[in-house]
């Protein structure tokens, strides 16, 4: 847990990802609890939208290191430098499911066929 005391006074850069995921949590449990006056939960809440963003940048940055280590054909491990390393894929959520492609419109139409337009189904 963060110290009181440096909560939402350190600066992002200053944190380290343990203590940016705690003061998150320690923000969210107080907007969960529906007890901040208004001001105080708007201000939480962009602390815990900056925190977030810190965290995904941590995660990023972690994630570039783990890619660089390359095993060697004699089983040794070597790091490349950070520049070679390629760049994390965009994060998914962990239970999207994968988008099927819109399939391609049939030549000539711009729009759904003439009957399905007046068909509302709600």
């Amino acid at each position: 847990m963060p110290d009181p005391t440096t909560t939402q006074t350190t600066p992002l850069h200053q944190l380290s990802f343990e203590n940016a995921l705690a003061e998150l949590e320690q923000i969210v449990r107080g907007l969960e609890s529906g007890q901040m006056k208004l001001e105080d939960a708007i201000s939480a809440y962009e602390r815990g939208a900056a925190l977030r963003r810190h965290c995904e940048e941590k995660l990023g940055e972690a994630e570039m290191r783990v890619k660089a280590i390359v095993q060697k054909a004699d089983g040794s491990l070597s790091e490349e430098p950070l520049e070679k390393a390629e760049q994390p894929a965009p994060r998914r959520r962990a239970n999207a499911s994968p988008r099927r492609p819109s399939p391609a419109p049939k030549e000539g139409w711009s729009s759904p066929p003439p009957h399905l337009d007046d068909e509302i189904p709600f």
